[in-house]
């Protein structure tokens, strides 16, 4: 009803709302190769909300434009941009011959804008929203896409949660490789430098079947732009400060050609970010500093029928836990849950940038070799191989002053994929087949897999093997576009452990999964403002280690985890809806979905009989959560509304719902994000690129809980307040970010130190932009 009666309210104001903008332009988008005509292109106007996609023919066309100047871009996926200067007066034509690259639908990401890649629902963060968000970590720039919030452990560590769910039912693609790291803890933020990405998109649903079928929740795809196809050297560097934690971030780039010899292209990037304490509203958390230190580097060459490109990089963080979330006994524990404010201890009076124990320091190294070959009838050949090394370090704080309270996780990925792509070529029917595979070793206690020489690990070394077949097919017409997909999955896991500490006999077990995904989705175009997309999909997941095999303290989340070696695979089947709107001044978008899971796992707080159960340790006391299989049911909404009160003023309306229920047990699930809405008033200046807006993000308090289901009652909702500001001066870029702008406390429901501490305060950052 607060969504509607907002529409309403600015639909009243449309009447009054007069202008001379009476301007009309069209044109034809058809490829440069072989005069094809292209549908489905995307053409905007740079830095205005006037866009389009082309039609079946080709043929675009924007109304009710303003006179003046303008930059016209042209974006579609398998193509180069384009970008044009042109001058309206009355009607304009301009035609676009795209030339195509070694990219394909699937691994193409338009920057700020929903590409359409499969029938399902999807969002993607914009040009100017990317701006405001960069020097943030990947959980926090996609917080606030409709459908998409954060998982967050304490203020340093954010993971993206799609429609409800998170880690391992949510697969990310970095460089179009799954990124293969310990990303199953609610405090393993995915390892990636998102500055590397300029590009990206978050599926919403099971919509990847070429990537895995385990993406129960959806997909979050990262993809830089193209390599440069000449010898000119371009780069930028951008430097942001924020305020809370008196955090530093730079990040450069420089890429280019190789003089006198064609095709070949290279790109060298890197970020630094340091950063201390954090502060709420009130106090200082203790030891919730951040470090980062990050480089990639990349090299291609592309020709008419071949191409290739080899890709590298590094990232490497250390982020402190805080000092808060590990207690020594059971009456500190409880009296912290629930004082509202911290101990003293933990709420240092001056800010402090050291970062000691606990802590987390992790490197992650990703190297990749992609290459495409054409063959004569139009298809394509695609091969991908590629080797990531995960290691990492969780440091607990000193028991008795011996440095023996330590969790070590080193994942060793040697995955690839090999396809046979149709989607360039001119048939009817277009499809994908190909097959992935993936080989993985773990390594908590010792130096091989196989030979480990601890029991008290949270997991034991285990090496894993996964083997999967796909087929895509895509038919597309004038009114209707039609996708149909089918994926079958191996996974087998072996565990490795001793029988006693530095045991020679090792106990060994197997674990085989196996099953069906598949997909089928329709999009419908009633008119050339109305699209609707309805998907069936179905989803298979086989449990994680750590489900399986989870029992002991996990330093990062301050949590005792037990898993269940007698869990089975997780299926998904899901339903949504989805309508795009964009009459006159309106863009409108509104999303239903419906998820069942069968065997869905989930970690459950140990509070039996309203009665808290803790474990004691030698390394302190915790919360203790345990891995369960239920039956589950998703649903919600995702709304999205935009209106043009005047060509340089807009308005915006957002609005994030989900609902969780287990329907074995008859009770609503625990940690599943509150309503969450967002309102955004922007207005554009004429000059410079130059604008302001300021909105309000409403967050419910989470009712929807089993009364003593968890350690502690969710909390209050609240309000946060932001205001954002930004220019571009030839080559220079300024923007001003405010966000928590009336320094608001609060504790939000999906950070897993709501226990113990508020959330951050207000944050102002600054980031200065220069391309070269």
């Amino acid at each position: 009803m607060k969504y509607l009666y907002l529409l309403l309210v600015l639909y009243s104001f449309s009447s009054f709302s007069q202008t001379n903008c009476h301007c009309t332009l069209k044109g034809i988008v058809a490829s440069k190769e072989n005069k094809e005509k292209v549908p489905g292109a995307y053409v905007y106007l740079k830095g205005t909300t006037k866009s389009t996609t082309s039609d079946a023919k080709g043929a675009f066309i924007l109304k009710d434009l303003c006179p003046g100047k303008y930059t016209l871009v042209c974006q579609m996926a398998s193509f180069d941009l384009i970008e044009t200067e042109i001058y309206l007066e009355d009607e304009k034509e301009e035609d676009f011959l795209l030339s195509t690259h070694d990219e394909h639908l699937q691994e193409v990401f338009v920057q700020g804008r929903k590409q359409e890649i499969t029938s399902q629902m999807k969002s993607a963060l914009s040009a100017e929203e990317r701006s405001q968000k960069e020097g943030l970590s990947l959980g926090e720039m996609l917080k606030g896409l409709t459908g998409v919030q954060s998982l967050q452990t304490g203020s340093s560590v954010s993971k993206p949660v799609i429609h409800g769910l998170h880690s391992s039912r949510v697969i990310i693609l970095n460089q179009g490789v799954r990124q293969e790291g310990q990303n199953w803890g609610s405090e393993h933020a995915p390892e990636i430098d998102p500055f590397v990405s300029k590009n990206i998109q978050v599926i919403k649903g099971p919509g990847g079947l070429r990537y895995g079928g385990d993406a129960i929740g959806g997909i979050v795809m990262l993809e830089p732009n193209a390599l440069p196809d000449s010898s000119a050297i371009h780069g930028s560097v951008q430097s942001i400060y924020f305020s809370n934690g008196r955090q530093g971030v730079i990040s450069g780039l420089l890429e280019g050609g190789i003089p006198r010899q064609k095709g070949w292209g290279w790109r060298i990037q890197g970020t630094l970010k340091d950063g201390g304490n954090v502060r709420t509203a009130d106090y200082y958390l203790s030891n919730t500093g951040v470090k980062e230190e990050n480089v990639s580097m990349a090299i291609g060459y592309k020709s008419a029928g071949f191409g290739a490109d080899f890709f590298v990089s590094r990232f490497h963080t250390v982020i402190g836990i805080y000092e808060g979330s590990h207690i020594g006994n059971i009456s500190d524990l409880e009296r912290s849950i629930t004082l509202s404010r911290p101990l003293a201890a933990f709420t240092p009076t001056e800010f402090i940038r050291r970062i000691d124990r606990p802590n987390q320091d992790v490197w992650h190294d990703l190297a990749k070799v992609k290459a495409f070959y054409h063959l004569p009838n139009q298809a394509t050949l695609r091969a991908t191989v590629a080797a990531q090394s995960d290691e990492r370090w969780e440091l607990d704080v000193l028991r008795a002053g011996k440095n023996i309270n330590t969790l070590r996780f080193n994942l060793n990925t040697h995955s690839g994929e090999l396809v046979y792509d149709e989607t360039n070529t001119n048939k009817r029917w277009k499809g994908q087949a190909g097959f992935t595979f993936l080989d993985q070793g773990n390594i908590t206690s010792g130096n091989k897999v196989q030979n480990p020489v601890l029991t008290t690990s949270l997991l034991p070394n285990y090496s894993l093997q996964n083997l999967g077949v796909f087929a895509i097919e895509r038919r597309v017409t004038e009114k209707w576009e039609l996708e149909a997909g089918l994926r079958y999955d191996i996974k087998e896991i072996e565990t490795h452990r001793p029988k006693a500490n530095f045991s020679q006999s090792i106990l060994r077990s197997k674990h085989h999964f196996a099953g069906v995904s598949g997909s089928l989705g329709l999009t419908y175009h009633w008119n050339p403002l109305t699209e609707s997309l309805f998907t069936i999909s179905r989803a298979f997941r086989a449990p994680g280690a750590n489900e399986l095999f989870s029992n002991g303290v996990h330093h990062g989340a301050g949590a005792y985890e037990i898993g269940d070696p007698t869990l089975e695979g997780e299926t998904g089947t899901n339903f949504s809806f989805s309508t795009n709107y964009k009459p006159e001044r309106w863009d409108i978008e509104v999303g239903l979905y419906s998820n069942h899971i069968r065997n869905f796992i989930y970690l459950r707080p140990s509070v039996i009989n309203l009665n808290a159960v803790y474990a004691t340790t030698v390394r302190g006391v915790f919360p203790i959560f345990s891995y369960q299989q239920i039956d589950a049911r998703f649903q919600g909404i995702d709304f999205q509304a935009t209106y043009s009160l005047s060509p340089r003023l807009t308005v915006q309306q957002k609005t994030s719902i989900v609902r969780a229920f287990d329907t074995l047990n008859e009770q609503y699930l625990v940690n599943i994000p509150a309503d969450r809405f967002e309102y955004l008033l922007r207005y554009a200046f004429k000059s410079n690129k130059a604008y302001v807006s300021g909105g309000i993000t409403q967050v419910s308090k989470q009712t929807r809980v089993e009364g003593g289901s968890d350690y502690a009652v969710p909390p209050a909702g609240y309000f946060l307040v932001q205001v954002n500001g930004g220019m571009t001066y030839k080559k220079l870029e300024v923007n001003l970010s405010v966000s928590n702008a009336l320094n608001a406390a609060y504790r939000d429901y999906l950070n897993r130190f709501r226990y113990y501490a508020d959330d951050q305060g207000r944050n102002i950052s600054l980031k200065v932009s220069y391309s070269i």
